[in-house]
C-alpha cells in the first residue's frame, strides 16, 4: 500500500477542540506518501501549515503542504527492512485556525515490511 489517504477534522466550537483522523492508524508497506485531506464541514476555516513524525530514528519522514494547505503529503521512505516487526510512529499535524496555530493530537502511520516466511 504505496500511498494512503487520510481525511481530517477539526473542531474548535468544542471544548477542547475535537479532532478526527479517518482513518485513525495507517499502514504502509513500502515507500510511498501518507496524504492528509482537510474534512468536514468547517473545512475552509483552516488550513495545513505542517507536520512531524514524533520520533524519527531512521530519518525516514519529511512532510509538504500541498494545495495551499488543503493536503498535507507525509512522505514516508520506508527504510524498515523486511523481517523486523512492525514499527508504530506516531504523527501529528499543525494547521492555521483563524489565523491561530493549533497542533494535533497523536495518529499512527505503521511500517509493516512483511515477517520472515514461516516454514
Amino acid at each position: 500500500m504505496p500511498d494512503q489517504n487520510v481525511d481530517v477534522t477539526y473542531d474548535p466550537s468544542t471544548t477542547p477542540p475535537t479532532w478526527t483522523f479517518s482513518p485513525p492508524s495507517v499502514t504502509m508497506t513500502a515507500s510511498g506518501k501518507v496524504i492528509l485531506h482537510q474534512a468536514g464541514s468547517n473545512a475552509t476555516s483552516w488550513t495545513f501549515t505542517g507536520g512531524n513524525v514524533k520520533s524519527d530514528p531512521l530519518s525516514q519522514f519529511s512532510s509538504t503542504v500541498q494545495g495551499n494547505g488543503t493536503l498535507l503529503h507525509i512522505n514516508d521512505a520506508f527504510k524498515n527492512q523486511k523481517g523486523t516487526p512492525p514499527a508504530t510512529y506516531p504523527y501529528y499535524v499543525i494547521i492555521s485556525a483563524n489565523g491561530v496555530s493549533v497542533t494535533s493530537p497523536d495518529p499512527d502511520i505503521v511500517n509493516d515490511p512483511g515477517s520472515v516466511s514461516k516454514a
